[in-house]
């Protein structure tokens, strides 16, 4: 269905929130998944400022294996960080994709210096993942990118250990697979994470579980499935919360659609760049690369994570503190 929009509200967001946001979660499933959960390990939401700091911890700390799936690479420091951790024995393996500009100057440098490269083309999108797995004990997921100027957005990133690792780790043998030719990417429900058409069905559940409260963070939000859901969302009594990136293509129609229908949206300031794709609805809620939009939920390859229990709540406490800053 086709949806007008216009312009709507007039809250501000800044990333003042997000330069110092550090909590310690647990992550768990969607009563919806396909597959059963292993046991909730524990998770921590770090905000895009950090992930340079934590990305480059990680690497350092790496002792047997380092797996990136990264859209966008072109920091610096860690591609240093990647050379330093081969020369030093590490398995270093970087999937990227291949259209990404600053990735492709990066997959050169890393080729030179003997680092394992492959990318992952993705026919009409693009590989969109943002993983980092670590020594199969370690995992960064979300929605930061690693690029030259990735950590000054407004966006998070989840870091987790325990059983759930080896779920990504899974995600990112297949992907690194059909980098190589062989197969196709990960696609479905790997434990607590999703990719591909899964997401959509899944952000819709998380909407449909919700009682009090639903926050969603938007870069973009032109996905019809997902507004029609925070609409009927807000029919029934949920108070629902848009941080919208106001510059993004679609936000003015999307806005104006949401407020028409019962949503409550606030209009992101312009610098900071906001990049999340955070949804936050009380009991569960999701994170990772997918933009709540048409490209990512059919034809990217994209992978987030379905957080509950204590994980979700915290997640959407910070939603809720990101959307009342400066409001």
């Amino acid at each position: 269905m086709a949806h007008s929009r216009a312009v709507a509200t007039t809250a501000v967001l800044t990333a003042s929130v997000l330069l110092a946001a550090l909590w310690s979660v647990t992550v768990a499933s969607a009563s919806t998944r396909a597959a059963p959960l292993v046991p909730e390990p524990d998770a921590t939401v770090v905000s895009a400022p950090l992930v340079a700091t934590t990305t480059l911890g990680l690497l350092a700390s790496a002792r047997h294996s380092v797996e990136l799936e990264m859209y966008e690479l072109g920091d610096p420091g860690v591609v240093a960080a990647l050379e330093a951790a081969h020369r030093r024995g590490v398995a270093v393996r970087v999937v990227t994709d291949p259209t990404e500009r600053e990735s492709r100057a990066s997959d050169a440098e890393l080729s030179r210096a003997g680092v394992a490269v492959r990318t992952l083309a993705v026919r009409g999108g693009i590989d969109h993942v943002k993983l980092l797995v670590v020594d199969d004990s370690r995992v960064l997921v979300g929605g930061v990118n690693l690029g030259s100027a990735s950590f000054a957005t407004t966006d998070a990133d989840v870091e987790l250990s325990g059983a759930a690792v080896g779920d990504a780790a899974a995600v990112f043998a297949r992907d690194w697979a059909a980098a190589g030719g062989s197969g196709a990417p990960a696609s479905g429900v790997v434990g607590p994470f999703v990719t591909g058409r899964s997401i959509e069905p899944e952000m819709l559940a998380v909407v449909a579980h919700a009682t009090g409260q639903c926050m969603v963070l938007a870069n973009y939000l032109t996905d019809y499935g997902v507004q029609d859901a925070l609409a009927a969302a807000a029919r029934r009594g949920v108070a629902v919360t848009v941080v919208l990136n106001p510059t993004a293509y679609g936000a003015s129609g999307a806005a104006s659609w949401l407020v028409r229908h019962g949503v409550h949206v606030e209009r992101a300031r312009d610098e900071p760049y906001l990049h999340a794709k955070i949804l936050a609805c009380g009991a569960m809620a999701m994170i990772g690369s997918a933009n709540f939009s048409y490209d990512a939920m059919t034809v990217n390859h994209e992978l987030d994570v379905v957080l509950d229990g204590g994980a979700a709540a915290t997640l959407d406490a910070f939603a809720a503190q990101v959307a009342r800053a400066d409001a």
